[in-house]
């Protein structure tokens, strides 16, 4: 998914700076305070479908109870 990514949005997106939950992929860009969200699947030319902080995302916990707050905000 990196690499598909990658191409989508002209980065350099490293896979250890990817995660996947249900139909999101974060993107925990190294340069960013907040992490990029995009729906899957990924359209031919990816943007980010909204953001939100690190700890809210799978990079900052593994609290299954904030990551489902995060998921219910993206599809409400």
């Amino acid at each position: 998914m990196a690499i598909a990514l990658g191409e989508r949005t002209g980065m350099d997106v490293d896979a250890n700076d990817v995660a996947i939950m249900g139909k999101w992929l974060f993107h925990n860009h190294p340069d960013y305070e907040e992490v990029d969200i995009y729906e899957l699947p990924l359209p031919m030319c990816a943007e980010v479908w909204e953001d939100c902080k690190l700890e809210e995302s799978p990079f900052g916990t593994k609290d299954p109870a904030t990551l489902q707050t995060t998921i219910i905000r993206l599809e409400s």
